[in-house]
C-alpha cells in the first residue's frame, strides 16, 4: 500500500512540475504497472495456496506488464476504453506514469532480483539498490502530504 501512496504522489510531484493536464490518467499510470502485474500474482498466489494448486504460469504471467514492453501494451490496451479525441493524450500519459513508476522502482534494491528492462529481449536485470523495496512506506506519508499541498496549492491557483 505505501508503495501506491508513493507513487500516486510522485505522480501528482511530476505533473505540477510538468503541466496540470490529465492528472488522473497520469497518476493512474503509476499505480497500473502494480495493479495489473503484482496484484493479480498476489491472488493467484494465495488461490494456490489455499484453495487449488495452480500451475507457476498462472502466477507468474503478470510479471511482463511490469515491464517496459508490458507497460506500453498496457497503457495502449487502456488508452481504447476513452474516447477516439483522447486516446493519444491518454495512452502518453498513462505511459509517462508507468515511468515514474518503473524509475522509483529501479532505485529500490530486490535483493538481487532486479528489473528486466528489455524482457522479452533479454534475461538481463537491473537496479539501483540506493533504497530498501520496503523503504516507501517511510518515503509514503511525508510524500503523500507533500503532495496534497502542492495539488490543493494548484487547484486555489485555478480557481483565482
Amino acid at each position: 500500500m505505501a508503495d501506491l501512496i508513493t507513487h500516486g504522489a510522485a505522480a501528482i510531484l511530476v505533473k505540477a512540475g510538468s503541466g496540470w493536464r490529465h492528472v488522473p490518467v497520469f497518476v493512474a499510470g503509476t499505480l497500473a504497472p502494480d495493479v495489473f502485474s503484482r496484484v493479480p500474482a498476489i491472488i493467484t498466489g494465495l488461490v494456490h495456496v489455499h484453495l487449488v494448486a495452480l500451475p507457476t504460469q498462472a502466477m507468474t504471467i503478470w510479471q511482463p506488464l511490469h515491464q517496459p514492453v508490458g507497460m506500453t501494451l498496457l497503457a495502449y490496451l487502456l488508452c481504447l476504453f476513452f474516447e477516439v479525441s483522447v486516446r493519444r493524450a491518454v495512452f502518453w500519459n498513462l505511459l509517462g506514469g508507468m515511468a515514474v513508476h518503473l524509475a522509483l522502482d529501479l532505485l529500490q534494491g530486490h535483493h538481487g532480483a532486479g528489473y528486466l528492462l528489455a524482457f522479452p529481449f533479454s534475461g538481463v536485470s537491473f537496479e539501483l539498490d540506493l533504497v530498501g523495496s520496503e523503504s516507501t512506506v517511510w518515503f509514503s506519508l511525508p510524500l503523500a502530504l507533500l503532495a496534497l499541498v502542492v495539488a490543493r496549492r494548484r487547484q486555489s491557483q485555478a480557481a483565482g
